[in-house]
């Protein structure tokens, strides 16, 4: 019989006694906690890399046209048969 290996990380303490604070406050297990965090640190890496390619886009004129035009292609697209009140 396999044994599931799960797999196993190691923080620091301080870290350690922030998670069964954490733990406490949400009555969430370590583990959730854990995978929300790293997804919360990706969206946040997805969004600066964001920033950082518009930041970069803006400065090349054309391709900053192009993008602009194509987001309100985008924007028109489906905002399609949407009638404000």
């Amino acid at each position: 019989m396999k044994q599931d290996l799960k797999p196993s990380v190691r923080i620091n303490l301080e870290a350690k006694r922030k998670l069964e604070v954490l733990q406490l406050k949400t009555n969430r297990s370590q583990t959730a906690l854990l995978d929300r965090a790293v997804e919360l640190l990706d969206q946040e890496v997805l969004s600066q890399q964001m920033i950082n390619d518009i930041a970069d886009l803006s400065n090349d004129a054309t391709a900053m046209a192009k993008y602009n035009a194509i987001s309100e292609l985008f924007d028109k697209a489906s905002a399609d048969g949407v009638k404000a009140e």
